[in-house]
């Protein structure tokens, strides 16, 4: 499946996230394009708000990814192309893997959709506020506490696919690799869903390298990420490349991909913090 631009960087802020925070922390990221679009200058075009919790003080292993997206703060971006983006998961460090995400996005038209991933029936139950086949399923008890005061989701369909053992979403599969012992030329495989698809993807560790980040020097190990979509040929999308620190955090501290338009870039940035305050 080939990706759009605003898909693309969509997809490369959902790696973005930190699962593996401590619980409670809040980091924050700046996003810049490069190429056809901005005459070959960096351009800065979002900035990210990632935080992490455990919603049930009673299941330690269950924890909760938000992350927030807004151009509210670039002029250029928020005249031509305004976004705002919210992504959560609930997934498990019990039994690796995800358990419901919800997908909101507002560009020139809103999107906003939660699935449920039923593990007992193998099968992605996905949810709208305009659902198709309302009454099949019930929305999840457990995801209540995700809708606005008032509002209600309905069925809307299954996913494509049939969930396969230990699947993750983007969030999660990060999670996983951050906890792996890392080493140049060591390869992970996953299998992950954005909801609606279900990709393979190939993890390599390229090198360990001296990063510069947010005005500090940091070793970092740089990790390529590959994906086929199941049932499809050829690519999923190009590389993207996630940087990861090698010290005790083992934070993703800046991400790159290259499109045919341009180069996206996201780095930990201190100063995108004023967006969300």
């Amino acid at each position: 499946m080939r990706r759009r631009p605003d898909r693309l960087l969509l997809a490369l802020l959902f790696l973005g996230m930190m699962p593996g925070m401590v619980a409670g922390e809040i980091l924050y990221y700046e996003a810049t394009y490069q190429g056809l679009f901005s005459a070959g200058q960096p351009l800065k075009i979002a900035a990210i708000s990632l935080e992490t919790g455990q919603p049930d003080a009673d299941d330690p292993k269950l924890f909760e990814s938000v992350m927030r997206v807004t151009s509210q703060p670039y002029g250029l971006v928020e005249k031509h192309f305004p976004f705002r983006v919210r992504y959560r998961s609930l997934w498990s460090g019990r039994a690796p893997g995800v358990r419901a995400m919800e997908i909101y996005e507002k560009t020139r038209r809103t999107r906003h959709e939660i699935i449920w991933v039923d593990r007992k029936a193998g099968r992605m139950q996905r949810f709208r506020p305009r659902g198709k086949h309302a009454g099949e399923h019930l929305f999840p008890v457990l995801l209540q506490r995700w809708l606005p005061e008032g509002q209600s989701f309905r069925f809307h369909k299954y996913g494509r696919h049939a969930v396969p053992p230990g699947m993750q979403d983007w969030l999660s599969m990060l999670q996983a690799v951050r906890n792996r012992e890392l080493g140049p030329g060591k390869v992970f495989r996953y299998a992950a869903t954005d909801g609606k698809h279900l990709y393979h993807y190939r993890v390599k560790v390229e090198s360990r390298r001296l990063l510069a980040v947010d005005g500090r020097s940091l070793w970092t190990w740089k990790l390529r990420f590959d994906a086929t979509e199941e049932g499809e040929r050829g690519a999923a999308h190009r590389p993207v490349y996630v940087w990861i620190s090698d010290d005790r955090d083992r934070a993703p501290v800046q991400f790159e991909s290259r499109h045919p338009l341009g180069r996206f870039t996201i780095r930990l940035s201190a100063a995108a913090a004023s967006a969300f305050q």
